[in-house]
């Protein structure tokens, strides 16, 4: 059975995700993107999630942006995801040029990603991207909490260098986190600005009326990194799937994706264990032994698969890849 057809995105305004450890410099670094739109006449849309107090970095940042909302003593990939929607929802309707969303030091981005994605139509926020903050002086030392560290590098499309001195050495650290993300630009804060500034000012409230076109980011007047072609954004798709197949068939498609799909989510049936719907998993080229039961209503969540990486062109996957029976 040939996948059907993968969904257009709906896409209006771009967003730009911020993440990174506990004290890497994530608020400073929002406060300096801000004030650079903000000198362009550009709007800007601001969530601050924060476990602790979001009021007290609002306070600072207020005077450069149109709108804040702070998601405060929640993360925002979990228990306060729902009220993330909510404000991005809002976010969605107002007429500011872009929104900026700053998670908490431990948040893990991918189920952010998965669900805007799952939301695309509604929440109409695109291109998005994922700005990880790297702290030179602790990167590596994280101990128990290096998982998170990584987590929140995997899916990044940007990587921007904080704390830097002479101190310490790039190149180790930049071998270190190719491995674990080979295709995400490295950025200075000025290339970093110029590209927020270039995406808010080409990217145009509108629809995409049955045509994909990822074309309306002119970035061609920036300062391009090394790496730019392979990864200038990484973005996600949702690919809808047949009702059940055999075990065997999702791990060998999943195995199969092209290696730019850093991480992969399946939710399907599977025809040897009716009854129940399962989600398999797929990180960088390794695709997990366990699988999980799922009990999600078929009518709220269908059976997709969504796929995060540099540069995705879901037509082409649909094309390419299919699941028979």
């Amino acid at each position: 059975m040939t996948l059907p057809q993968t969904p257009y995105f709906a896409a209006v305004r771009p967003v730009v995700l911020i993440t990174g450890f506990l004290g890497a410099g994530k608020t400073t670094l929002l406060r300096e993107l801000l004030v650079a739109t903000h000198g362009q006449d550009l709007d800007s849309d601001v969530i601050l999630n924060d476990y602790a107090d979001a009021n007290i970095d609002l306070l600072t940042l207020e005077d450069f942006t149109k709108n804040i909302e702070p998601l405060t003593a929640t993360c925002a990939c979990c228990e306060g995801l729902d009220f993330l929607l909510d404000l991005s929802m809002k976010s969605a309707k107002s007429e500011s040029d872009l929104l900026f969303i700053e998670l908490n030091g431990t948040a893990d981005p991918v189920p952010i990603v998965e669900t805007f994605t799952l939301l695309q139509e509604k929440l109409q926020l695109h291109p998005r991207w994922q700005v990880c903050v790297v702290d030179v002086r602790n990167f590596g030392k994280r101990g128990a909490y290096k998982d998170i560290e990584d987590l929140q590098l995997q899916t990044a499309s940007h990587l921007y260098f904080s704390h830097e001195c002479e101190e310490f050495s790039q190149q180790p650290i930049i071998e270190a986190i190719r491995k674990i993300n080979p295709f995400a630009s490295i950025v200075t804060k000025r290339e970093l600005i110029d590209q927020v500034l270039s995406l808010a000012k080409s990217s145009k409230p509108r629809l995409l009326d049955g045509e994909m076109n990822q074309d309306n980011v002119d970035i061609s007047k920036v300062k391009k990194t090394a790496n730019h072609y392979k990864a200038h954004e990484f973005t996600a798709c949702k690919i809808l799937l047949p009702e059940a197949v055999s075990e065997k068939q999702v791990r060998e498609w999943l195995a199969n994706l092209p290696q730019e799909v850093i991480r992969a989510k399946v939710l399907i049936g599977i025809i040897e264990k009716p009854k129940y719907r399962y989600l398999f998993e797929r990180v960088n080229l390794e695709v997990s032994d366990y699988i999980q039961k799922v009990t999600l209503d078929k009518n709220k969540v269908p059976n997709s698969a969504i796929l995060i990486g540099p540069d995705i062109d879901p037509q082409n996957l649909e094309k390419v890849f299919t699941l028979k029976k």
